[in-house]
C-alpha cells in the first residue's frame, strides 16, 4: 500500500526527488540565492500582460491567483507594473501545488507552465493544472480521553470539523486539534496536548486519521498576582478585585476565565496593555496562579476630529472635540467634556443654499455639548459604575428643529464584562419648532404636543432600563459573535412630565463567517419598538420618543427618517397648491436587514443586503408583518482604524404597504387614499407621476461605521 505521512499544515516545501514529499535545505538555501540574485535585476524584468489557469475545477481562479506572489498588470490607467520574476514564479508553481495539498488534492500537480513573450515589454503566463481525485477521511480515531469524566469527553469531541467520508482538508484537521485541546482547557486541563498522525492512502485516496490526547492534571486557580509599574497611580488592589470577580479562587482553570478577567480589567478605561495568563503550576496541589501585567494608559486625552453625512434629503458636516480625565479627584473617577458643532443642510447644501422652497430648503446650526462622570465602585462594589450626564443639543429635521437639554443619573452593573444592565432616570426638556402650518389640528402630529403655534416646550420624565449583551468579536466591523439590547421607558405618571407612556426596544444582531482570513461575512438584525401611550391614542406621544425608520442604519431603501407616516402640509413660502410630505414617526416599529460582506482585498469588502421595515401609526400588529416594504441594494465598504467608510445604493421593491399618508381639512386630520409611487432611480427611468410624496425608489447613503 502506498502512503504518504501528512504533518502539520504548512510544515514544509515539496520538492520533486523519488517520488517523495521532502523538505530540502539546499533546495531552500538555493532558492533563497536566487531570490537574492533576482531583486538586482527587477529593473530590467518584463511586465505580466495576463495571467491564466487552466484545468482547475474545485479552486477557483480567483482563489489560486491570492496565494501566489506573481500578478498580472491592471487594465486601469496609471496601473503598478507587475513584473515577471522567474525565480518567483517557478516558487509560485510549488504554491499552487501546495494549495491543492491543503485542499485535499494529494496528487494535483501542474502539468503545463508556459511564459509567452508581448512585445515591446510583457509576457503572458499561462498554467495548466492537473487536480486528480481528492482525498476523503476513511478513518477517524480518537485516543486519550478513556479515563475522563463523561461530561469532559462529549465536550471535547462535539461538533468537530471532521466525519468520515468528508473531503480530508489541512485547516479542518489542525481546527479540530485546536477544538479539542480548547474544550479540555476550558475545563481544568491547562496542559492538555493533542499529538496527530494522518495515513493518506494515494490508491484508495482515503486518509486515515488519529488523534492522541493526552489530558494530563486538571488543575484550580490559585492566587493572583498583580506587575505594575513602580510609578503606578490606580492601587493593585482595584485591579485584584475585577480579576477575582472573573476567576474564583478554587474554580477549574479555562481560557474564557482568563478572556472575561482581562475584558474586565481593560473596561476599568485606564490602562493601555494588559495581559492575564496563568503562572508555574504546583503539580503536588494541582493548583495554577494567575498573573495580570497592567500599564498605565494617560489619563488625560483629547481628541479632535470631524465627519459627514451625505444623505438625499439631509446633508451635514461636523467638527468634534472630547476631553476625557480617567483619573478625576482620584479613584478612577471618570470626566468627559464632548463638545459637537456643525451645520445641516436639507435636503441638501444646493437646494438649501439656494433656498428652493418647493422642497422645504432649510439650512441651520447644529451641536451636541455633555458633560458626563462616572464613579467606579459603587457602593463598593467593583462591578458597579454611578454614571450622572448633562447634555444640550440643538437638531434639525425635516419636519422640525429642536433645541433639547436633557439629565441623566443611573447604575451600569456588568455581572459580566460582555453583559451590562443599566437602569437610569431621565429628566428632559426640548423646545420644538415645527412649520408654519402647525395648528391645534396638525400640532400633535408634527410636534407631539396641544398647540395653535408652530412652535412648543415639552417636558419628559422616564425611567429607562437598557440591557445588552454584546458577543460581537469586534464593535466596528463585526465578523462573528451575536449581539443583543433591550431598552424600556416607563414615562411620566408619578414622575411627572408632559406625556404618560411605555416604551420597548429589542436590537438583535447576528454574524458569521467563513472562508480564511473570514472573507465572506452574513449578518442580521431585528428590531421591534412599541409606543404605548396610556391614553390609547397615538397621537399623545412626544415626536422626539416616536420610531422612525430609513437612513444609513435602518432601512437603506428610504432616505433619513422618511420610513414613517407622513403629514401634507404646504410648502413655505411657495405658490398655492404645493406641498410638502413630512415625516411626524410613529408607534410602532418593524425593522430589519439581512446582508452578506465579501472581502475583495484587505481594506476594501463589498457588499449585498436586503432591508425591510414598517413603521405605524399605532402599534405594530400581526398584520403589518405581512405589509412589510422591503429594499435590496449594494455597498462598498473602505476599512479605516475609526470604522468603515461606507457607501450603500439600495432599490425598493414593489411589495409591501407605503407608509400612510394624512392632511388637515377644515381643522381635522383625514387619512389621505393610496398616493401614486415616483419609480424612477435619481430622477431616471421609470415613471415620475405627480404624487404629493416624491421619494423615488432608489437611495444612495454615504457614511462612517457599518449599517449594523
Amino acid at each position: 500500500m502506498n502512503r504518504l505521512r501528512a504533518g502539520l499544515p504548512g510544515a514544509g516545501f515539496r520538492c520533486r526527488g523519488g517520488g517523495r514529499a521532502v523538505v530540502s535545505v539546499a533546495c531552500v538555501l538555493a532558492g533563497s540565492v536566487l531570490l537574492g540574485c533576482a531583486g538586482h535585476q527587477k529593473k530590467d524584468l518584463p511586465t505580466v500582460k495576463d495571467l491564466k489557469i487552466s484545468g482547475n475545477r474545485e479552486v477557483s481562479s480567483r482563489e489560486i491567483k491570492k496565494r501566489i506572489l506573481t500578478s498580472k498588470t491592471g487594465w486601469w490607467p496609471f496601473a503598478s507594473k507587475e513584473l515577471y520574476d522567474p525565480v518567483a514564479w517557478q516558487a509560485d508553481l510549488k504554491r499552487i501545488e501546495r494549495l491543492y495539498t491543503a485542499k485535499g488534492f494529494y496528487q494535483a500537480e501542474v502539468v503545463k507552465d508556459e511564459v509567452v513573450p508581448r512585445p515591446p515589454d510583457g509576457v503572458s503566463l499561462e498554467v495548466q493544472v492537473s487536480e486528480g481525485p481528492q482525498t476523503r477521511i476513511g478513518q477517524l480515531q480518537i485516543s486519550g480521553l478513556e479515563a475522563l469524566p463523561a461530561a469532559d469527553r462529549e465536550a471535547a469531541v462535539r461538533r468537530l470539523p471532521l466525519t468520515v467520508g468528508a473531503v480530508f482538508v489541512e485547516y479542518d484537521w489542525a481546527a479540530a486539534k485546536e477544538k479539542i485541546a480548547a474544550a479540555l482547557r476550558d475545563r481544568g486541563y491547562a496542559k492538555v496536548a493533542v499529538d496527530a498522525q494522518a495515513l493518506v492512502d494515494v490508491k484508495t485516496h482515503l486518509a486515515s486519521l488519529t488523534l492522541f490526547v493526552r489530558p494530563g492534571l486538571r488543575y484550580t486557580f490559585g492566587a493572583i498576582e498583580i506587575t505594575t509599574t513602580p510609578d503606578a497611580r490606580i492601587a493593585p488592589v482595584l485591579v485584584w478585585e475585577q480579576a477575582r470577580i472573573a476567576i474564583p479562587e478554587g474554580k477549574h482553570t479555562s481560557d474564557d476565565a482568563l478572556d472575561e478577567a482581562q475584558r474586565r480589567i481593560l473596561a476599568m478605561g485606564v490602562f493601555a496593555t494588559v495581559k492575564v495568563t496563568t503562572g508555574d503550576a504546583d503539580d503536588r496541589t494541582a493548583r495554577m496562579p494567575v498573573r495580570v501585567d497592567v500599564r498605565e494608559a494617560p489619563f488625560r486625552t483629547l481628541r479632535l476630529g470631524g465627519g459627514g453625512k451625505i444623505d438625499e434629503i439631509r446633508n451635514e458636516v461636523r467638527l468634534l472635540a472630547e476631553w476625557t480625565n480617567r483619573d478625576f479627584l482620584g479613584g478612577m473617577r471618570k470626566l468627559t467634556a464632548h463638545a459637537e458643532a456643525g451645520w445641516a443642510f436639507i435636503p441638501n447644501f444646493y437646494t438649501a443654499t439656494t433656498g428652493d422652497a418647493t422642497s422645504g430648503a432649510r439650512n441651520g446650526p447644529i451641536a451636541d455639548l455633555s458633560l458626563q462622570f462616572e464613579q467606579p465602585r459603587f457602593l463598593g462594589r467593583p462591578s458597579l459604575r454611578e454614571q450622572s450626564k448633562i447634555e444640550v443639543q440643538r437638531t434639525l429635521e425635516l419636519t422640525y428643529d429642536a433645541i433639547s437639554t436633557s439629565l441623566t443619573n443611573g447604575v451600569i452593573w456588568t455581572p459580566r464584562a460582555r453583559l451590562s444592565i443599566f437602569p437610569s432616570y431621565h429628566l428632559e426638556g426640548d423646545y420644538l419648532n415645527g412649520p408654519p402650518v402647525s395648528s391645534a389640528a396638525t400640532a400633535p402630529l408634527t410636534l407631539g404636543c396641544d398647540t395653535t403655534s408652530d412652535h412648543c416646550f415639552v417636558w419628559l420624565s422616564y425611567l429607562e432600563q437598557v440591557v445588552t449583551w454584546d458577543r460581537r468579536d469586534h464593535p466596528l466591523e463585526p465578523r462573528n459573535g451575536a449581539y443583543a439590547s433591550l431598552s424600556l421607558q416607563e414615562g411620566g405618571g408619578p414622575l411627572g412630565g408632559d406625556f404618560n407612556y411605555f416604551r420597548v426596544l429589542p436590537d438583535l444582531r447576528g454574524y458569521i463567517s467563513f472562508g480564511e482570513d473570514d472573507v465572506l461575512t452574513l449578518s442580521a438584525r431585528l428590531r421591534v419598538g412599541e409606543l404605548w401611550p396610556t391614553s390609547g391614542n397615538p397621537e399623545q406621544s412626544a415626536v422626539v420618543t416616536r420610531f422612525y425608520g430609513g437612513g444609513a442604519v435602518s432601512m437603506r431603501g428610504f432616505n433619513d427618517r422618511r420610513l414613517s407616516p407622513l403629514l401634507l402640509v404646504p410648502a413655505p413660502g411657495a405658490a398655492p397648491g404645493v406641498t410638502l410630505s413630512l415625516p411626524i414617526g410613529g408607534d410602532g416599529m418593524i425593522d430589519g436587514s439581512f446582508e452578506a460582506r465579501y472581502s475583495l482585498t484587505e481594506v476594501l469588502r463589498l457588499a449585498a443586503f436586503v432591508d425591510y421595515g414598517q413603521v405605524t401609526t399605532a402599534q405594530v400588529t400581526p398584520g403589518d408583518a405581512a405589509r412589510l416594504l422591503w429594499a435590496v441594494g449594494l455597498g462598498l465598504r473602505y476599512l479605516t482604524p475609526i470604522g468603515p467608510i461606507r457607501l450603500d445604493v439600495a432599490r425598493r421593491l414593489p411589495f409591501g404597504r407605503l407608509p400612510p399618508l394624512y392632511a388637515a381639512n377644515a381643522g381635522v386630520i383625514e387619512l389621505q387614499p393610496a398616493y401614486p409611487v415616483d419609480t424612477s432611480c435619481f430622477g431616471l427611468f421609470g415613471s415620475q407621476p405627480l404624487t404629493p410624496v416624491t421619494d423615488g425608489l432608489c437611495v444612495l447613503q454615504i457614511s462612517i461605521g457599518e449599517a449594523f
